[in-house]
């Protein structure tokens, strides 16, 4: 069962630190070293952790939480910044490998994202996404990094995965996929639209000039990358403020009508209407910096919230029963899991969430049949 006091702590302590508001200081007084060890526990689950650490340690002196907390926050903020650092000389190193290679390549979220917070290192850093979009770009950089004695450890229809000096690296041939083959053929013709053109943006990480997306894909990518998530287990304020943040920074460049003409292309504009009201009425941000006609408050954005902090980070920290280890049973647990948030979230968007049961039923059914 959800701690209301608790949930209520964080929301205020990550959108002080996202927007770089004052304190409520009503809200702190007389906190016992558990309810601070539960915001702080929560903002992990949600991998926003020195953000928030970064708002309790900006309280004035007699709202802190106990010395033994404090210290535990310094190193949180510590060493996330130690990993961004890792993370930003990793993509350094990669940018010149491939730049010797004439391998161009987009930075899709990540650093990109974390560029549009007030403090960049206080990002919790994942991995680096590159999109290779030029034709046999993509094969070349993999045999590059094979060639490299580097171990591909993972690669599926869109991307593949390697490390480098420990950093994570997923390259890519594609920015996103759909889980609808009607919506993913129609993103493929605009992809392949946008890798002719390369009317790309450019921003400095680092001392590092890398390409991004244009404003409004971007914009509409990283809701898509969101919200698939989502419907498939769930997931964290870490990426629901990397949407936030970047739309609060580049609202003013985005074209309204273009904006709501390509989320309704892809049936998105209905859930996206719902997640703005959820960053409105639960982080106070202005329904000002969304592209598209807001809505009233309704029932789904109380489920959106609940979801988001019941689950933390894609779904993973979620309450109640957990998959069992077992092959037959994890799976049968994985697709009734499927099965109930798209009956629960299936209004949000029918066309993106009812079709999940069916797509993980035949893909279950390829494996077993390989």
């Amino acid at each position: 069962m959800r701690d209301l006091v608790v949930d209520s702590l964080f929301l205020h302590l990550l959108e002080m630190s996202i927007f770089e508001r004052p304190a409520d200081l009503s809200r702190f007084g007389a906190l016992d070293a558990q309810t601070w060890d539960k915001v702080i526990k929560l903002a992990w689950k949600q991998r926003v952790s020195a953000l928030v650490a970064k708002s309790i340690l900006s309280l004035p002196k007699e709202f802190l939480p106990p010395r033994k907390c404090l210290l535990h926050l310094f190193q949180l903020i510590e060493q996330t910044k130690i990993t961004n650092n890792r993370v930003i000389s990793a993509l350094h190193t990669i940018s010149r490998e491939y730049a010797q290679l004439n391998i161009p390549f987009l930075l899709l979220k990540g650093p990109a994202s974390g560029y549009y917070y007030p403090n960049p290192c206080l990002r919790t850093p994942g991995d680096l996404d590159l999109l290779l979009y030029r034709k046999g770009d993509y094969d070349k950089a993999r045999d590059w990094v094979t060639g490299q004695g580097i171990h591909i450890v993972k690669a599926n229809g869109i991307h593949s995965k390697f490390y480098l000096d420990e950093i994570s690296i997923e390259n890519h041939h594609r920015i996103t996929y759909f889980s609808h083959k009607k919506y993913d053929r129609r993103f493929r013709s605009l992809e392949e639209d946008l890798f002719c053109k390369e009317n790309f943006c450019h921003i400095n990480i680092g001392g590092q000039i890398v390409q991004q997306l244009p404003v409004e894909l971007n914009a509409f990518f990283l809701f898509q990358h969101l919200f698939r998530h989502f419907a498939h287990n769930g997931i964290g304020f870490r990426q629901f403020c990397d949407w936030i943040l970047f739309l609060s920074k580049n609202h003013h460049k985005i074209d309204r009508d273009s904006f709501i003409a390509l989320s309704q292309y892809f049936d998105l504009l209905c859930p996206m209407q719902v997640f703005a009201r959820v960053a409105e009425k639960y982080l106070n941000v202005s329904l000002s910096i969304f592209p598209f006609p807001t809505i009233k408050d309704n029932k789904y954005a109380d489920l959106v919230i609940d979801d988001i902090l019941d689950g933390g980070n894609f779904g993973f920290y979620r309450s109640g029963k957990k998959r069992p280890k077992q092959k037959l049973q994890g799976m049968w647990y994985s697709y009734s899991n499927t099965l109930q948030r798209a009956i629960k979230f299936g209004a949000l968007s029918p066309e993106h969430c009812l079709i999940l049961p069916y797509t993980k039923f035949m893909n279950r059914l390829k494996i077993g049949l390989r």
